[in-house]
């Protein structure tokens, strides 16, 4: 059984971005990310800070700019309008959740399609389904980066993605199938039975649920994608009892320390694609 660790992970891929951008630089190019906060959020702050210092670290560079929770979605999309006409500006970043009242596919629909590094614009999503070229959101890069690295094969597998969001389920089970895997997704509306899961050789779960998978809804040898956060009395747990899961599975990302570290690497990494 093999626990992956997305630091390490992570870390690699920041040093590649690292050398990348110095290549860049030589040619007198800096990537360059504008992310949008919109209201006062202190732990979408926190965490849009955090995303800026590491794209800084490794020799990029952008700022946050805070947006009233009273402008309008016409002012918004004005502010993104700019920002798509700006050459030196080659990342655009919303972060979400918008505050109500707020249109969020009408305004990530704004967005330039080869500045939408975190591959939100409902275009990108459907280029992603139609097998196109494009910018993967960061969760599934994440999740793809841990497939390459431990040579996981998909095509063929019977696969299970559960929770079907744009920020990882949807785009996931599309890519995957384009690849060949035979994947089911299990969101809502959709009734996730126990023999969808002991026949699943790959397991994807972002439901927010904690701990709900069990080492008997598994089989021998499973690959299992614990993507999900969930914060119970101050610490942060997966959807999957990893105690228990792990001890059947051949592949299997903790939490914290698995699919997370690697989110932001992912976003740099789009980042410093769009300026080559």
């Amino acid at each position: 059984m093999t626990v992956i660790d997305g630091k390490s992970i992570a870390s690699d891929m920041l040093e590649n971005c690292k050398r990348k951008i110095s290549l860049l630089k030589e040619n007198g190019k800096i990537p360059y990310i504008e992310i949008i906060l919109v209201g006062e959020d202190q732990e979408s702050e926190r965490y849009v800070g955090m995303k800026l210092k590491k794209i800084k670290d490794v020799g990029a560079d952008g700022q946050i700019r805070k947006v009233e929770e009273g402008m309008t979605n016409e002012s918004l999309m004005k502010i993104i309008d700019e920002l798509n006409s700006d050459d030196n500006v080659n990342g655009i970043l919303v972060q979400l959740p918008l505050p109500d009242g707020f249109e969020t596919e009408k305004i990530l629909s704004r967005i330039a399609l080869e500045k939408d590094v975190d591959a939100l614009n409902p275009m990108t999503l459907k280029k992603i389904d139609e097998g196109e070229e494009s910018y993967f959101p960061a969760g599934v890069g994440a999740v793809l980066e841990i497939f390459e690295r431990y040579k996981i094969k998909v095509e063929g597998k019977n696969i299970t993605v559960i929770g079907i969001s744009d920020l990882l389920g949807r785009p996931l089970a599309s890519i995957l199938r384009n690849r060949g895997a035979d994947v089911r997704e299990i969101g809502a509306g959709n009734h996730l039975t126990f023999e969808d899961l002991v026949v699943s050789d790959i397991v994807v779960t972002d439901v927010a649920r904690p701990e709900w998978l069990k080492a008997d809804m598994v089989k021998e040898g499973v690959v299992v994608i614990d993507a999900a956060n969930n914060y119970i009395g101050g610490k942060v747990i997966g959807d999957v009892d990893f105690s228990n899961v792990s001890e059947k599975s051949s592949l299997i990302t903790p939490v914290p320390g698995g699919v997370g570290p690697i989110l932001i690497a992912s976003l740099i990494e789009n980042l410093v694609k769009s300026v080559e």
